[in-house]
């Protein structure tokens, strides 16, 4: 019960400044900043391991999308409280970061990684047998590998590429190396194919299983 209580009051609140997030493009730094902070404290209120993207369109059109950051513990909290969200005119409420549709890549600090442009190779361990070591391939990985957001950026995008759900569900550990020959005569996969790669690979442990 304290839980739904929690989830309604913070619903309440945004609802009422609904109107301003929707417009946080158009504000100043300085207003903007005040009116996130504002919100991270009322979802914390709610559970302090949840925090949020923001999203607009060119109409305005809003998109909350309220996120663990990758922690499995807090996914249920993440999906309860998107569960319990109102109707609100030109919102969309979303639990955990989804996967992107004809995902070109993320743009962060000094890097711009495009998955068509990575490549990977998927190695299964007997310790975590639903899950997968993943290596990722640069082509350019020297000059790559000297930016100190290159692991934070990789996160982002392998999330973009996965959803942050199935990212966590199915992703064990991630390295990060040269591309060790041409990608088509070795068969090395995209990693934008990566979530195809994992739904096969789901459908033949059912087999195996069954």
């Amino acid at each position: 019960m304290l839980r739904s209580n929690d989830a309604a009051k913070f619903w309440r609140w945004f609802e009422e400044k609904s109107e301003d997030f929707r417009f946080f493009r158009e504000m100043d730094p300085e207003e903007c900043e005040e009116l996130f902070g504002e919100l991270t404290e009322r979802l914390h209120l709610y559970c302090t391991s949840l925090f949020f993207e923001m999203r607009s369109d060119v109409n305005n059109e809003g998109e909350l999308i309220i996120t663990a950051e990758g922690d499995e513990d807090f996914f249920d909290d993440a999906e309860f409280l998107v569960s319990k969200a109102p109707t609100i005119d030109h919102w969309t409420f979303t639990a955990l970061i989804p996967a992107e549709e004809d995902n070109e890549g993320i743009e962060y600090e000094d890097l711009d990684l495009s998955p068509s442009e990575m490549w990977f190779t998927a190695i299964e361990d007997e310790k975590h047998p639903d899950k997968l070591n993943l290596v990722i391939h640069f082509k350019d990985y020297e000059l790559i590998k000297q930016s100190e957001h290159l692991d934070t950026a990789i996160f982002l995008l392998l999330q973009s590429v996965l959803g942050e759900k199935m990212f966590a569900q199915y992703i064990n550990v991630y390295a990060i190396t040269e591309l060790p020959g041409d990608p088509e005569e070795d068969g090395y996969p995209e990693l934008s194919t990566l979530p195809e790669y994992i739904a096969a690979m789901r459908e033949e442990r059912k087999k195996s299983i069954g």
